[in-house]
């Protein structure tokens, strides 16, 4: 029987703030800047319910015949993951160093081999806080927060004050599904075991100055 239960697309952003995506010169797998609307050529297909450990179909938006090795996804705190290697007992890991590179030949897990796994609506979501005038978040003293700016760690900084990605996912979906010339109130987490912010997000009117990938 042909296995039809709804499957979900996931990018993954490393520890440095970049994205995982494809080298269709090299047919090999490489880190790129995210850029607000672009897609990136690397996902994992995985089914919308699974548990890790879990072994994901690693998908190239540019079909090139080189395969990836068996990757294992394991489960990391707070909403991020590792990619294993069985067959070397390795881990993917994402160097910035020089050009930079992705291999899949570090011999332990720690921050380069961390990442996050993003959906559409969260990339859509991400997109939307980084781009100038498409958002204004408003805390409720009437302050509106500056246009954030992507750190290493997997941090938007907005001003002075740091908001880890990682614990503001559903915040990103949230965010991504709001509709031009509307509003929506969320709870940003700043700091693990600290009650969260709440705001309130204006998506402006009109076109979003993003591509239309997303």
């Amino acid at each position: 029987m042909t296995d039809t239960s709804p499957t979900l697309r996931l990018w993954f952003m490393d520890w440095h703030g970049w994205m995982l995506d494809h080298d269709p010169l090299k047919d090999a797998p490489t880190r790129t800047l995210f850029q607000p609307g672009r897609l990136p050529g690397l996902c994992a297909i995985v089914p919308e319910t699974f548990q890790f450990p879990y072994r994901p179909f690693m998908e190239k938006r540019v079909s090139m015949p080189r395969a990836f090795p068996d990757m294992e996804m394991q489960e990391l705190p707070h909403n991020r993951v590792a990619f294993f290697l069985p067959k070397s007992e390795t881990y993917l890991i994402s160097v910035p160093f020089g050009s930079g590179f992705v291999d899949y030949h570090s011999p332990a897990q720690k921050e380069w081999e961390t990442f996050l796994p993003l959906t559409l609506e969260m990339l859509r979501g991400l997109s939307l806080l980084v781009t100038p005038d498409a958002l204004k978040l408003e805390d409720d003293t009437n302050t509106v927060l500056p246009t954030p700016i992507l750190q290493e760690n997997m941090i938007l900084r907005f001003g002075d004050r740091n908001l880890p990605l990682f614990l503001n996912t559903d915040v990103l979906t949230r965010i991504g599904h709001i509709m031009p010339g509307t509003n929506a109130s969320i709870d940003l987490t700043w700091q693990i075991d600290i009650a969260p912010t709440p705001l309130v997000v204006h998506r402006q009117a009109g076109p979003t100055p993003a591509p239309e990938t997303l």
